[in-house]
């Protein structure tokens, strides 16, 4: 009986809790939200069940990143080599320079 008692009491009042992670569309959603006159961001923040805070901070990350919505060009990722023979071929000197890389450490061992 004391181990189920000791169990609840630190589950609930000491170990911690993990913490909620929300995609960016539901961001977004609660951030245009904030942005209508009828709405208030503690009203906003009730609702979905979110502190204030963190919806002052995902409306302050929109404001900053809100201009690269208009970009004429977007933003190109980086791609990797494309060539499946030069891939093949950086593998096996990496395979080549690690294995030395081993050798040379068990000699220090």
């Amino acid at each position: 009986m004391v181990v189920i008692f000791i169990n609840y009491y630190l589950s609930k009042y000491i170990m911690p809790k993990t913490r909620k992670s929300y995609d960016n569309e539901f961001k977004f959603q609660v951030v245009l939200e904030t942005f209508n006159p009828q709405n208030t961001i503690e009203k906003v923040a009730k609702k979905h069940n979110l502190h204030t805070t963190q919806v002052n901070q995902w409306r302050k990350v929109f404001k900053e990143n809100a201009h690269l919505a208009f970009n004429s060009t977007p933003a190109k990722q980086k791609t990797p080599h494309k060539d499946p023979e030069k891939l093949t071929q950086m593998i096996g000197e990496l395979t080549i320079e690690n294995n030395i890389l081993k050798k040379a450490l068990s000699v220090w061992d």
